[in-house]
């Protein structure tokens, strides 16, 4: 294992805290009156210093080991300090001084002057991008100092204030909510946790690429506000939210959310009926999926789901490796033939794993042995191949076999994750209703 450098949070809120105890230097005045750096070198220095070191690391093919990184860690956290201190004598000290100040500060673990020097930035200076990043500072360190108000009052002030950015939002709201979790404050957990799920939202709109991280976001919101209005006695506002959210998991469309808010409408609702959630037309999205990405098609004209409109169209996401995959391609073959004069399209959506059977494979090797399986199988549709997870991502897909069905609008109508018994009879059951449906 070689070393590699932790990706950097430019918001400040992902290094961890330490316990740091400040050591003086005899000759820390006489360095600190000879270094004229400007704040941001003074901090970008102590800043890459992992990054430097990694990569020196890695050139000398150092094996991984762990004492050396907290070594190093330790190493970072020292430069911190004295840039700091070489910082923090100048007079007067400007806004922008205040803020990489702060940031050094922060980068020591040194809690108590992060949060000073941050609202000391903050009272004369309340507007713009260092301004925001500060406030994101004094809500981690006034929680952790157990200093709720505070970071509640940070946290009123930057939705005034631009630029805003939902992810810090997302962030800063967790932080409050789990201090309140900790209190048992749970109707405080309840609006700091529906801040958290707006903001989820907001990032789901604006970050169409990063699909995990969303889910991740709107899970942890959905749970958290879930568990906040089941303790608050207000099940209806619980149970309506999560059914919200899987409104919301096909609209993105996402796999991964549908999943685990249906399993935790199950816990709050034992005896709900899953699909009916799609009997409301009107409540269901109307955007459409993304367009799948293919680089070879087997035994399928290249095709776009677009053209597909006026069709039902069943996606299955599968690998022939897949033991579970396997058993739904029965199903599948006989929906295909049953259905397809109804208006129903199949189409298996696969990617190169490079392997085939337990033995390496060569792309051409794998293709072959693609539609050898088809054959092989008896599988009356074709399957659309991808040299990357595209697909995966966009349809939030982390599991397989996962399945999506489009109705003659082009629009995601279910999902269905698995291949029990139960899961794929919801699932015929669903086609049957769109190929009835006009």
């Amino acid at each position: 294992m070689i070393f590699r450098l932790p990706a950097v949070l430019i918001l400040l809120l992902l290094l961890t805290a330490g316990v740091f105890a400040q050591a003086s230097d005899s000759n820390g005045d006489a360095t600190a009156k000879s270094d004229d750096r400007p704040a941001q070198a003074l901090f970008e220095d102590a800043n890459g210093y992992l990054g430097r070191r990694y990569q020196e690391f890695n050139k000398q093919k150092l094996p991984y080991d762990p004492g050396l990184e907290a070594k190093t860690k330790k190493e970072q956290q020292e430069l911190a300090v004295r840039n700091a201190g070489i910082l923090r004598v100048r007079t007067p000290l400007s806004s922008e001084d205040l803020y990489y100040l702060g940031r050094l500060y922060h980068l020591a673990a040194d809690a108590d002057n992060a949060l000073a020097t941050m609202k000391l930035l903050l009272k004369d200076n309340p507007d713009g991008q260092q301004a925001q990043a500060a406030r994101n500072v004094v809500v981690l360190y006034s929680i952790r100092k157990d200093l709720v108000a505070e970071a509640v009052a940070a946290v009123a002030e930057y939705s005034k204030h631009q630029p805003q950015n939902s992810d810090d939002r997302y962030r800063m709201e967790f932080l409050i909510a789990d201090a309140y979790l900790r209190a048992k404050d749970f109707p405080s957990v309840a609006k700091h946790a529906n801040e958290m799920l707006v903001a989820s939202k907001s990032f789901a709109e604006t970050n169409k690429s990063e699909t995990f991280k969303r889910d991740d976001m709107l899970v942890k919101s959905g749970l958290l506000l879930s568990d906040a209005y089941l303790k608050s006695n207000q099940q209806e506002k619980a149970i309506a939210m999560i059914a919200d959210l899987r409104r919301l998991s096909l609209s993105l469309p996402s796999a991964n959310l549908y999943k685990r808010m249906t399993n935790r409408l199950l816990v709050i609702q034992p005896g709900l009926e899953p699909l009916k959630i799609f009997e409301d037309l009107a409540a269901l999205p109307a955007t459409a999926p993304p367009e799948i990405v293919a680089t070879q098609w087997i035994e399928q004209p290249p095709v776009k789901l677009a053209d597909l409109r006026g069709k039902i169209v069943l996606l299955d996401f599968w690998a022939p490796w897949c033991g579970p995959c396997r058993v739904s391609l029965p199903k599948f073959s006989n929906w295909h033939d049953t259905y397809k004069g109804k208006g129903l399209v199949v189409l298996g959506l696969t990617k190169y794993y490079g392997h085939a059977d337990q033995r390496p494979v060569n792309r051409d090797e794998e293709l072959v042995y693609l539609r050898e399986f088809r054959k092989r199988n008896r599988l009356p549709y074709g399957f659309a191949v991808s040299d990357t997870s595209v697909n995966d991502l966009k349809y939030g897909v982390n599991s397989i076999p996962t399945s999506f069905l489009l109705d003659r609008k082009g629009m995601v109508r279910f999902i269905s994750i698995g291949a029990d018994e139960e899961e794929l009879a919801e699932l015929e059951q669903m086609i049957k209703k769109l190929v009835d449906e006009r």
